[in-house]
């Protein structure tokens, strides 16, 4: 017994020099080492090179294992189309004995879009088509320029009126180091609304509306600052400066629309997120990962204490299962610490994120979570073609994919304080079929057709991914 115990110590050891004598052999075979001796853009006649060289997992001068090549190149494929500056990107290369010249060509988007705003204020667009309430329609101008100074910044100019009148400047710099890891920014948001929401009942908003005097008033102050230590890490801090007013109406109708039968406050709000994102692509993603944390304080003893703190996450997994097929599983979890039963700082299902087939319905609560799952079946691949009569190769170069795509979700909200409503503490699911279009300049087209828990079901409009947003 102790002879044969001895041969299978033998035996693992023998096995494990084995294959580390095997990998240092792999490595050290000059054959299979590829030297990095040139780096050539081509094409970005207004993106500042160092902007590109952040994005790529090589660099000249650089060893790499000649196995690790196509995925090096694909990864930083994905990062560079990921920063929204391009709308396609071709990487080649040439090898030479054990050295590489790799060449990167690029085509620009169009980075100054001015263009007028019409759009609803609903919370999704299928609330605003079962609703049709034209006069709840926005209108004005918008100004992104979202590559100032070819140096990867944003600088966004808004002007709204019709349903909201809002006035909004926003500025971010990602990199304001040598290192490019530090970013800096600011936004300057002010908004005053004829109608506001004041309460929830039978799980629908309700609003008051005034005519000649607004309702809601709010602005806000916030500068931000970022941290990219990787190429997939992001780390954010923001200080914002809050004042809201609302009309003695609101009050009347709901004494908890702030605390203390209050019509207007101010406070100062502070919040870190981390995010750790390696997924293909930001805007449709098929394959990767994705783990983002949020802690935000309202009210931190500056003009006012009192206000939530908020925890949020979101993990979400993309997989591959076979060529045509992808599925995608997303999880959003919220917890509001002393919440001082403040309307006005309570958001939960319904609000930013919502249960597919429940998109008219708000749930209020405490905490919640929200699941989406999503099995994708790919009809048409990225396809691109060119529209001959524009003649700027920014625009007349189109790419688009359809998927079809059956979908599960489901959602809980918790709340003591809740009356009158069967969404809140309740378990929430929903389930159906759609097909998703996506194009280029980020736009993904979407129509559904669900049916919830309670028997609701529909055909619902959506702009943007079937995914959890931040």
């Amino acid at each position: 017994m102790t002879s044969l115990f001895n041969k299978f110590i033998y035996s693992i050891i023998f096995s494990f020099t084995f294959i580390i004598v095997s990998f240092s052999q792999e490595y050290d075979d000059s054959s299979d080492i590829l030297y990095i001796s040139k780096i050539e853009l081509i094409g970005n006649k207004f993106t500042k090179d160092e902007i590109i060289y952040r994005e790529l997992l090589f660099k000249v001068g650089e060893d790499i294992l000649k196995s690790e090549l196509q995925s090096l190149i694909s990864r930083s494929k994905e990062n560079l189309l990921n920063t929204t500056l391009f709308n396609f990107v071709t990487i080649k290369y040439i090898e030479d004995l054990n050295k590489i010249n790799i060449s990167i060509e690029f085509q620009e988007r169009w980075y100054i879009m001015p263009y007028p705003i019409l759009e609803h204020a609903d919370r999704n667009f299928s609330s605003f088509l079962k609703n049709q309430e034209w006069s709840r329609i926005d209108y004005g101008l918008f100004l992104l320029i979202n590559n100032f100074q070819g140096k990867k910044e944003t600088l966004i100019l808004r002007t709204i009126f019709g349903h909201h009148n809002r006035y909004d400047l926003y500025y971010y710099k990602p990199f304001i180091d040598k290192n490019q890891k530090l970013g800096f920014g600011f936004d300057i948001d002010y908004s005053q609304n004829h109608e506001v929401a004041f309460q929830i009942a039978n799980d629908e908003l309700q609003y008051l509306k005034l005519t000649r005097d607004y309702a809601h008033k709010v602005l806000k102050l916030s500068n931000f600052y970022t941290y990219r230590p990787q190429l997939n890490t992001y780390h954010l801090l923001n200080l914002t400066y809050t004042n809201v007013y609302t009309n003695d109406s609101v009050v009347v109708l709901n004494n908890d629309y702030f605390f203390d039968d209050r019509n207007k406050i101010s406070f100062f709000t502070v919040g870190y997120d981390i995010d750790y994102d390696k997924r293909d692509s930001k805007v449709y993603p098929l394959v990767g990962f994705r783990a983002y944390l949020s802690a935000v304080k309202n009210g931190i003893g500056i003009l006012s204490d009192k206000g939530n703190f908020e925890l949020r996450s979101i993990l979400e997994k993309n997989h591959q299962l076979t060529d045509k097929f992808f599925v995608n599983t997303s999880i959003l979890g919220k917890m509001n610490i002393n919440n001082s039963n403040s309307f006005y700082f309570s958001e939960s299902i319904g609000s930013n994120n919502y249960i597919r087939g429940m998109e008219y319905y708000v749930s209020n609560g405490d905490n919640y979570y929200i699941s989406k799952s999503n099995l994708k079946y790919e009809i048409i691949p990225q396809t691109s073609f060119d529209i001959g009569l524009i003649q700027t190769k920014k625009f007349s170069k189109v790419h688009y994919a359809l998927y079809f795509n059956l979908f599960f979700d489901t959602g809980y909200a918790s709340s003591e304080e809740v009356i009158n409503s069967k969404l809140t503490n309740e378990f929430l699911y929903s389930g159906g079929v759609g097909i998703d279009l996506v194009t280029y300049y980020d736009k993904v087209l979407r129509i559904e057709y669900s049916l919830n828990k309670f028997g609701g079901h529909g055909i619902f409009l959506h702009i943007g991914a079937p995914i959890i947003d931040d």
